[in-house]
């Protein structure tokens, strides 16, 4: 394991129910697919997201490797296309006079992402940032359009940190990024060009830019400015090449870097058309993947046609979201630029790989228990991919690792408790689904076994783990399992269940084989285990499964993952009330929010578990398709139906990651700018009508940008403990507050202000000075926290309740006059210069309200319209209970990839939705006379070169 920990990887996406989506989830784009043909790439891309709503940024990729970008409008960060890495931090941020900006809103597609953003003068930013087609190099568009009466100048930090990793560097869950070791130097190397280097590897990195900047260079980086005229606009095009200097060592020369800056600028003055190409190419690899015979793929997916698009979007996006973890520079064709080693036995890498995740961790390895859970489509897709990738996964041996370093060919990690069942299915699925039964036969290179006496090894080697005096096999501690839940350990249900069907299915090969002696000793094992797994059946439990530890004491852990594993492999043997039981615990217990689940349910004893992927506070994103094929096994199409309509609404945020969070929401939120963090005085204010108060005087937070951790930051507004008035700031760093004695009562309207002059802070009640505090310092910024009404930014269940308008942050101490002003006044000033954020609540309806001072348009949550004060229009209720979990791609800080290779859920919809469940031979549909409750075809099913048409109606599913 790696200091952040593999299996931390499971996914949670950004989730709105279909209900949700404003527009049709395909659109135009959907409606235009030509027959035969999937859906255009653009149809498949996210929502604009408001910045605030995102725990996890965009990235976006090129089958070389991928890049994502970080808070400002141009900036990005973890560069990743081997050998090549940056740092991990943040590079190319854009400014405007001094001023960094930063994205307001985005929008990911699969060659793309786009950022929008507006500084406080109303300039305007938008900016789009690809991946060259199968390149190393970066593009980047931006177009400022500029409406003051004054010129502005555009820069641009060329900053990055990238090396190339070293020979023989292990590429595990984390990424051998260059550490404080390496020295980077830059170089003008014209008017419109940089180069920098890398003192501790043969890296160099090129930029260009159009028009020709005031270009500037420091010791590790440029700068690049831009005039734009007064009501005027530009357009700016950068190009970022990477590669190694001519010698393969640390420059010294800067001659040695021409190559590279020689391929950027030729990119630079074909900019459009590289630009353009990285969008089509893309596009013609996706189409690739649907099409019979194509150059790319050694085989093709089925399409789906439907006219329920939440289906359609689902099945798409979970293939999209494999296509962008393709890699195809790791093969022999490139073993020079990786360092591999030459010679006899040498790994020479493979065509195209399958990497688990990008672009932050996971992304030149491949993790078997991420792969089998795609295998059915990887093996429709790719077959002699998988064929070659097994073999190779045997021969190294599965239980010396739970990785391939896709760059060495070696394994990395230890041995993992998911290993034996995770290689096994992904065999049997290839078999299967590609028809080639021949491979059970082969022998494998270098351990004189077929893989059909491996797949037996592997259905066996939980007899090597088993106690002795025991029955089942012990998996270990909680390293070796969920990571996060101590008490799901040793005797599990799920691997062992497993085992039972591992034994059942090697059977059924042997069989096949004519081996009857071998299948009937594997079935004899499995009947024996199997009554032995369903012991941890407890039906005290409501559903849920026992592990055993090596005590004999059993413990209910209300984990998903026994529903999804032993559900899912022992479903022939369960009862129909197990099965009820089993469903009603995840109904009742996980599903979470409009469109989501968590892997721990809250009634556990261990929650809550803050772990995104294995805890209660989201899910990874395989549970979700493997909780709806539960159901299918269990016989329940309308509830497998169901459950993938609910988990449609993920792709919203883009493709799936390692997991999605679940994070209550309430109150309104606005993204984060230079002017919302004064330095040396501030005045916030609101008009408020607490509905009831909270116990502690800084529970009800009003309007808050505070943060805490390292060092506090920012500053809150807030009220409780019967009505008493708080306003907080941090001053270098450390929280200082005044709390006023005097308190608001409920269900009035009243007015509210705290003012910070650079000497005192102050505390105001209908325009009355109530509480006053020495205080002096710098205010600390609370940078990339937003500002919230009706809660607080760090911690949601800092609510208010009751009504808010007339929300205000200036970045001046307003005088005690102008405070009782506010108070007075019918018509309160809203011309002051130092206003930079105003929320007047004005619409009265709908379920958005828009800042005035910038116009942002922020989502509510939790509040409902309501009347103001006699006279003043319409207010926000804020209910002070997150009636609504919003759902989003989990945050790369807790170790979660943004891209990753989990989803599943075009798996399900081929294997139970449709019920393709072929044996190798036979194409064949289970409980095809069962309806699903679709209507839809899936063609183009290929088996032994015959290609089938799945039809889904009220009478069930047929094929032709």
């Amino acid at each position: 394991m790696t200091n952040i920990d593999r299996r931390t990887f499971l996914s949670w996406s950004a989730v709105v129910g279909t209900a949700a989506f404003a527009t049709p989830l395909f659109g135009a784009g959907m409606a235009a697919a030509a027959p035969g043909r999937a859906p255009a790439l653009d149809s498949l891309a996210s929502d604009w997201l408001p910045q605030q709503e995102l725990q996890h940024l965009p990235a976006t990729s090129n089958f070389w490797g991928a890049v994502g970008v970080a808070g400002n409008v141009l900036a990005i960060r973890n560069f990743t296309l081997a050998p090549y890495l940056d740092g991990g931090g943040d590079s190319c941020a854009l400014s405007v006079d001094g001023v960094p900006v930063t994205t307001s809103e985005s929008r990911w597609s699969a060659y793309e992402v786009t950022r929008k953003a507006t500084t406080g003068s109303g300039v305007t930013i938008e900016s789009s940032t690809r991946l060259a087609f199968e390149r190393n190099e970066l593009l980047l568009r931006v177009t400022v359009s500029n409406p003051t009466t004054a010129q502005i100048t555009v820069s641009v930090n060329a900053n990055p940190r990238i090396a190339k990793a070293p020979a023989g560097a292990v590429w595990s869950w984390g990424s051998p990024r260059p550490g404080g070791n390496h020295t980077f130097t830059a170089y003008q190397t014209s008017d419109s060009s940089l180069l920098i280097s890398d003192s501790g590897s043969s890296a160099v990195t090129a930029f260009a830019f159009a028009p020709t900047p005031v270009l500037s260079t420091a010791s590790a980086g440029g700068t690049a400015q831009w005039p734009v005229a007064a009501e005027g606009s530009a357009t700016i095009d950068i190009v970022m090449s990477v590669g190694q200097t001519s010698t393969a060592a640390p420059l010294k020369d800067i001659q040695d870097g021409n190559g590279v800056a020689d391929a950027c600028n030729a990119t630079a003055r074909a900019f459009r058309a590289v630009f353009n190409d990285a969008a089509a190419s893309w596009e013609q690899r996706w189409q690739d993947a649907f099409t019979p015979k194509n150059r790319q793929y050694s085989g093709c997916l089925p399409i789906l046609r439907t006219d329920d698009e939440a289906i359609a979007r689902l099945y798409y996006m979970s293939i999209l979201s494999v296509l962008a973890c393709q890699r195809t520079n790791l093969s022999s064709a490139f073993s020079g630029v990786l360092g591999r080693p030459t010679g006899s036995g040498a790994f020479n890498g493979f065509d195209r790989v399958y990497v688990t995740g990008a672009p932050e961790w996971a992304n030149n390895v491949t993790y078997f228990w991420d792969t089998c859970y795609i295998s059915v489509i990887l093996s429709l897709l790719d077959p002699a991919m998988v064929k070659a990738w097994t073999t190779h996964w045997l021969a190294k041996d599965v239980h010396k690792g739970y990785a391939v370093d896709c760059v060495s060919g070696n394994l990395v990690g230890p041995w993992y408790s998911a290993n034996d069942f995770s290689v096994f299915l992904t065999i049997l699925n290839y078999v299967h689904y590609s028809g080639d039964v021949a491979f059970l036969d082969t022998t494998v290179p270098g351990t004189g076994k077929t893989v059909r006496e491996h797949m037996k090894g592997l259905a066996t080697y939980w007899q090597s783990l088993v106690p002795q005096g025991q029955s089942l096999a012990d998996y270990g501690e909680n390293g070796n399992l969920l990571e996060v839940l101590p008490k799901y350990v040793h005797q599990v249900a799920s691997f062992n269940a497993a085992n039972v069907w591992m034994m059942q299915q090697a059977a059924l090969l042997f069989a096949r084989a004519g081996d009857s002696a071998t299948a009937t000793d594997l079935t004899t094992r499995a009947d024996a285990l199997l009554g032995e797994v369903l012991k941890l059946y407890d039906s005290a439990n409501n559903g849920v499964w026992n592990c055993r530890h090596n005590d004999g004491t059993t413990v209910a852990v209300r984990t998903v993952v026994d529903f999804v594993t032993a559900g899912n492999m022992l479903a022939p043997a369960l009862t129909s009330e197990q099965k009820t039981a089993m469903k009603n615990f995840v109904t009742t217990e996980l599903l979470a929010g409009d469109d989501w689940m968590r892997a721990l349910s809250l009634s556990d004893s261990q929650a809550p578990v803050s772990r995104t992927d294995h805890g209660s506070a989201g899910c990874y994103d395989t549970w979700p398709s493997l909780t709806a094929q539960t159901f299918a096994r269990f016989g329940d199409y309308p509830g497998c139906l169901s459950l993938l309509r609910r988990f449609s609404g993920v792709t919203r945020q883009g493709p799936y990651g390692q997991s999605h969070q679940l994070v209550p929401a309430a109150g309104v939120s606005f993204t984060d700018r230079a002017a919302l963090n004064p330095a040396n005085a501030i005045t916030v204010s609101a008009w408020i009508n607490p509905q009831s108060w909270p116990t502690q005087y800084w529970q009800g937070s009003i309007i808050a940008k505070d943060s805490w951790g390292s060092q506090d930051s920012g500053y809150v507004l807030r009220g409780g403990a019967g009505g008493r008035i708080d306003f907080t700031l941090a001053l270098g760093g450390h929280f200082v507050g005044a709390t006023t004695a005097s308190t608001v009562p409920t269900s009035e309207w009243h007015h509210v202000a705290g003012v910070y002059d650079g000497h005192q802070i102050q505390v105001f009640i209908d325009g009355t000075l109530q509480a006053t505090q020495s205080a002096s310092g710098t205010l600390t910024a609370s940078t990339g926290t937003p500002v919230v009404v009706g809660d607080c930014p760090k911690d949601p269940s800092r609510l208010f309740r009751g009504g808010i308008d007339e929300a205000r942050v200036y970045a001046r101490a307003l005088s005690a006059d102008e405070i009782k002003a506010q108070y007075t006044d019918t018509t309160p000033a809203t011309t002051d210069d130092s206003l930079v954020l105003r929320l007047p609540f004005d619409e009265g309806n709908g379920t958005t309200t828009t800042e005035s001072i910038t116009h942002e348009t922020a989502r509510i949550y939790a509040a409902t319209w309501s009347a103001s004060r006699t006279g003043f229009g319409t207010a926000l209720t804020f209910s002070g209970i997150p009636g609504y979990k919003a759902t989003v791609i989990a945050s790369p800080g807790s170790a979660q990839c943004f891209n990753a290779l989990a989803g599943g859920f075009s798996d399900v919809i081929i294997s139970d939705l449709f019920g393709y469940t072929p044996d190798g031979v036979t194409a064949h549909l289970k409980d095809a006379k069962i309806p699903r409750g679709l209507t839809a075809t899936l063609s183009g099913v290929l088996l032994n070169g015959k290609h089938h048409k799945i039809t889904s109606g009220r009478k069930g599913l047929s094929m032709n």
